[in-house]
């Protein structure tokens, strides 16, 4: 999703603020650095002055003469706020980041309330991870200053470095300081959203009159967060921006989990044409096709996020049971294998070798039971791990504990119904026929699925990728 910062993601058309350190016009540069500086020591005229003379080499990128005519400035006006902060910017334009960070600090320590080196310097310390001195810079800054250039940067910068909070609180001054302001609000919201704050979110979300594929985006995600989720607002802002492959990669996990596949697909399609690189958007159409039974579609949709990443152990999986329930056996168990050579593989590849190895052949049951125990090794949570390891007991003539098995399965998930289908013949064999009915009875309002539906389901519920 958009990021809090304007170098990734501030809607189009909202970028007030966007580049504060590198990418303003030179004019606006100059104002905001007066502006800044005024607040706590105006600087002198002939400061002001040379300042213009050395902004058009900035403005042309001939910044090694801006940089020796700023040091040649400095060592006139020994205490120029300004001229140590323009120095600092050019130094940053040269990628010397060292001596762009001494240069804030000087002027820094000329003037200690310089929001613009404050919110410079803080930048720098974000980009090194120093998170902590950023936020303490930004913050500063936000405090000594009451301009909306200022404070949208240092609310930008607060969240880049996970200062939720605060930065929503600097995002509501800049707000309240200029009210018409869409970048205001949107931040403001996407910080409110951050902090799980969802009525105050939607509410200043609401303020915005612009249909953005951010704001429509985001509005879903604030949606979804309170327990109202709908395909309508991600959808749109999807085919809005096909190109944007957070936007389509969750508007179409919405559409499976609500199981609207054919939305799903329709909105991967242009998104793919876009990225077809995109791993991510690979694998969730082959699991949209596969949940509408196109199998050989979804094969090759895995086969083809597979060849992107094929580390990604749910793309995988999606693949190798694919291949089970076409019944290419042996594919689907060299896919299987192939991913179990990594030794912190996902649990339901060994699930998966368990299936295929038990519908393989009788003779590699022994397999299959090694197989299941590493997949119940690995996450004891899942269902069908137990009752494939009962199925097997129970043809090894172990009814007690392949009840065991199907009665835990039960346990850990009451809406599983093959359990109790199996549960009721070892009642009935063991004369328990209340027990059985009770099983029975249990199965059918479960609603008698075909094994390979209930299959299906199982396997979607892995390959979400909001269920790992």
């Amino acid at each position: 999703m958009p990021r809090l910062a304007c170098s990734a993601g501030l809607p189009r058309g909202l970028r007030e603020t966007c580049g504060f350190s590198l990418t303003f016009a030179t004019a606006v540069l100059l104002n905001l650095m007066l502006a800044l500086a005024a607040a706590a020591q105006t600087p002198s005229a002939d400061e002001q002055q040379y300042l213009f003379s050395v902004l058009p080499f900035i403005d042309r990128g001939e910044l090694s003469k801006a940089e020796g005519q700023l040091l040649a400035g400095i060592e006139r006006y020994a205490k120029s706020a300004i001229l140590y902060n323009a120095l600092g910017i050019v130094y940053r334009k040269e990628n010397k980041i060292d001596d762009a960070a001494n240069a804030f600090r000087k002027a820094l320590e000329i003037l200690p309330s310089f929001t613009a080196a404050q919110l410079q310097l803080g930048s720098i310390y974000q980009q090194q991870e120093q998170k902590t001195s950023a936020a303490e810079l930004f913050r500063a800054a936000a405090e000594s200053t009451t301009n909306f250039d200022a404070l949208m940067a240092a609310g930008q910068g607060l969240a880049d470095c996970n200062d939720l909070a605060d930065a929503a609180r600097v995002f509501a001054r800049a707000r309240a300081a200029r009210p018409d302001s869409a970048s205001a609000a949107y931040n403001l919201a996407l910080a409110q959203y951050k902090t799980g704050d969802l009525a105050s979110a939607a509410q200043t979300l609401a303020s915005i009159t612009s249909s953005d594929a951010d704001v429509l985006y985001l509005r879903g995600k604030i949606l979804e967060a309170s327990g109202k989720p709908q395909t309508t607002d991600k959808a749109v802002a999807c085919r809005m921006q096909p190109a944007n492959e957070t936007f389509c990669a969750d508007a179409a996990l919405e559409a499976i989990r609500q199981e609207h596949f054919v939305d799903a697909v329709a909105l991967l399609g242009p998104a793919i044409e876009k990225s077809p690189a995109s791993h991510a958007l690979l694998s969730l159409l082959g699991l949209a096709q596969f949940r509408l039974g196109r199998y050989r579609d979804a094969i090759r949709s895995y086969m083809a996020a597979l060849k992107q990443d094929a580390s990604v152990d749910a793309s995988r999986e999606g693949l190798g049971f694919l291949y089970y329930v076409t019944g290419d056996l042996q594919k689907a168990r060299l896919t299987v294998e192939e991913g179990l050579r990594n030794p912190k593989a996902d649990f339901y590849l060994a699930h998966l070798e368990a299936m295929i190895l038990y519908r393989m052949s009788p003779q590699l049951r022994a397999d299959a039971a090694e197989a299941v125990e590493r997949a119940i090794d690995a996450n004891p949570r899942f269902a069908p791990s137990y009752f494939l390891r009962g199925k097997i007991r129970m043809e090894q003539n172990d009814f007690e504990g392949a009840l065991v098995d199907f009665e835990h399965a039960a346990e850990l998930n009451p809406k599983y119904p093959l359990p109790y289908f199996k549960m009721a013949q070892i009642y009935a064999r063991q004369g328990r026929t209340k027990e059985a009915a009770a099983a029975r009875r249990k199965f059918s309002e479960l609603g008698n699925l075909r094994e390979e539906e209930i299959l299906a389901r199982q396997t979607q519920d892995v390959l979400m990728p909001a269920s790992r």
